[in-house]
């Protein structure tokens, strides 16, 4: 696998892991989206690399995690 950026090992051990667990201290929040005034996802930045997460706050319990939105497979 190819990936666009290079995780430091905090945030390749936060992917996939469920939303209940807290961000690592080199996340920065960037941002909150919102459906019907609660809280559906939060958007953080790893300023030691420079991954992009997505926190899944809402919908199906399996689907509630932590999603790395800036690597993928080429």
């Amino acid at each position: 696998m190819e990936l666009w950026i290079q995780p430091c090992a905090r945030c390749a051990d936060l992917y996939g892991q469920p939303a209940t667990a807290a961000p690592h201290d080199d996340l920065t929040l960037n941002g909150v989206g919102a459906v019907k005034d609660a809280r559906a996802e939060e958007h953080y930045t790893c300023v030691r690399c420079g991954g992009v997460f997505a926190r899944i706050l809402a919908g199906p319990p399996m689907r509630q995690n932590w999603m790395l939105l800036n690597a993928g497979q080429h």
